[in-house]
């Protein structure tokens, strides 16, 4: 009987192992990153559907069908992305490249004060930017 990928993995010298792991992360990466649909991240992650449905406590039937859908709740598509080990984050981008937080959303990493939003922004779009969120937050108060 044939060997799998794993035992002839383990049969190399660790240095050689060592490579193929962090060439593989790396692959996973790459794929995670050009990932265009639900089924490309969950492809990446190296998760099946039925995994994916038993970690969601729904049927393998009920993925499929999400992944094909061209619109669902941020709330399923977090919960999707969760169950991948990935975060699901929202943000806008204005017309000039300003990235204003949805404050009822995760918030990108840092991105809890004023500086951060402005960090994004081109240097004469500061004073505007900055206005932006005041106005956002007296408004939402």
């Amino acid at each position: 009987m044939g060997r799998n990928l794993d035992e002839v993995i383990k049969g190399l010298p660790a240095d050689r192992q060592r490579k193929i792991a962090a060439l593989s992360q790396k692959k996973i990466q790459d794929m995670v990153a050009h990932a265009a649909t639900l089924t490309d991240f969950r492809t990446a992650v190296g998760k099946t559907q039925a995994e994916v449905a038993k970690e969601l406590g729904i049927n393998q039937n009920a993925v499929s069908q999400l992944e094909k859908r061209s619109d669902t709740y941020v709330s399923t598509l977090r919960r999707f992305l969760k169950s991948l080990g990935l975060t699901l984050e929202l943000s806008v981008l204005d017309k000039n490249g300003v990235r204003i937080d949805l404050q009822n959303f995760l918030q990108w990493p840092g991105s809890s004060t004023d500086d951060d939003a402005e960090a994004v922004a081109p240097p004469a779009k500061k004073t505007a930017a900055k206005k932006r969120t005041v106005r956002a937050k007296k408004a939402g108060a």
